[in-house]
């Protein structure tokens, strides 16, 4: 049993779990039997909604020790104490937690006063806020160290030689391997972030690295990533809202609406990956028609790989429903993308989640017990 393989087991009994608990309380209205299903929000009501959240963070407990920490270490794939991790994981359960019952009295404070357009502005005030603190405490990690800053002009002098135009680009310190940064910002504000790690590679591959979030930056994939994750969230909370015995302005209401809202989440886990993949591979096809050799492009992809799980090839079908990031055996194969393209749209749909109490935020394998890529997941 590899790590790889490990992982995806430990992803699949999470989310599997979840799904299974959440189907459960649908069909047996769960909820509506324990829960209050008045239209008020007071002490007894918030409690309720803090049993469970508690509930979620008890069940994947025993899922995020085997993954933040047994695996890793079995693995040496980390060296840190459990004391160390343990630390930083209750500091992170604990903040995720409390934004949950932020987020859910939220929820049901704005639905009571302005109904169903109220639920609507408080998700999406809720995803914004998520969105915007991330990237700030993202950017406070930076190093301005001189030989992090003689890498990257290095590496940007070789990204415009592709023709591809870079934004400001930052690199941030970090404590898991499995770190990768990505893109933060909108419009003129957006940044490219890399962790420290990267700064090891050789500068083409660094510049590979560099020059692939420039264009998803440059091609708008990054846009539309954003966009598709904001409205899939939205969208699919308030579709949930519908379902028998489900609502807003109760707990019971929100409650069942978040058990619907997982199934929808574990829909998305299924396709949107493709989508994310999609991004890759026209991104790849992209610069390659700019300039830049395959073979560069794949030896960087194998780099990156063996920072994640270090599993350069995959059987399809393993790929297809749970890899948003193409594996680099795919890269070599010059295949047609087809279908809908943005740029991970997979992982930021499950990020934005937080927003709508989204149980499979941080149960899938790339970052089960791992508190650092709760916020942003592994990209490519």
């Amino acid at each position: 049993m590899s790590y790889a393989r490990s992982r995806l087991l430990l992803g699949v009994t999470g989310v599997g779990s979840l799904v299974t608990i959440s189907f459960a309380a649908l069909l047996s209205g769960l909820p509506q039997r324990f829960m209050s299903g008045e239209e008020i929000y007071g002490v007894s009501e918030f409690l309720q909604l803090a049993i469970v959240t508690g509930m979620f963070i008890l069940w994947l407990m025993p899922l995020d020790f085997l993954g933040g920490f047994l695996l890793p270490n079995m693995f040496q794939r980390s060296s840190q104490s459990f004391q160390s991790w343990f630390r930083k994981y209750v500091r992170a359960v604990a903040s995720q937690g409390l934004l949950f019952l932020v987020f859910g009295s939220l929820i049901i404070f704005f639905s009571q006063i302005f109904g169903w357009l109220g639920g609507l502005m408080a998700i999406s005030f809720a995803i914004a806020g998520c969105f915007f603190v991330r990237n700030r405490l993202l950017l406070n990690r930076q190093t301005d160290s001189e030989s992090s800053s003689e890498k990257l002009v290095e590496a940007i002098g070789l990204i415009q030689s592709w023709q591809v135009f870079v934004p400001r680009t930052v690199v941030v310190e970090h404590g898991d391997i499995g770190f990768t940064g990505g893109i933060v910002g909108l419009g003129e504000d957006v940044k490219i972030v890399i962790p420290h790690a990267w700064l090891e590679f050789d500068t083409e591959q660094l510049a590979t690295a560099i020059a692939r979030r420039a264009a998803a930056i440059d091609s708008g994939s990054y846009s539309r990533g954003l966009m598709l994750a904001f409205a899939w969230n939205v969208g699919g909370f308030l579709l949930c809202s519908l379902l028998p015995g489900a609502g807003l302005t109760s707990v019971a209401g929100l409650v069942t609406t978040v058990c619907g809202f997982t199934l929808w989440s574990f829909l998305g886990l299924l396709i949107l990956p493709t989508v994310s993949r999609n991004a890759s591979l026209q991104i790849d096809r992209q610069l390659m028609q700019q300039g830049m050799p395959v073979q560069l492009i794949v030896n960087t992809a194998s780099e990156l790989d063996q920072l994640q799980d270090g599993e350069p090839e995959r059987p399809r079908w393993i790929e297809t429903i749970f890899h948003p990031v193409p594996s680099v055996a795919s890269r070599e194969r010059d295949q047609p993308v087809r279908g809908i393209a943005a740029w991970n749209v997979a992982r930021t749909t499950l990020f934005f989640s937080w927003a709508c109490l989204g149980f499979l935020s941080r149960s899938v394998h790339c970052n089960v017990g791992r508190p650092e890529l709760w916020t942003m997941l592994p990209t490519d």
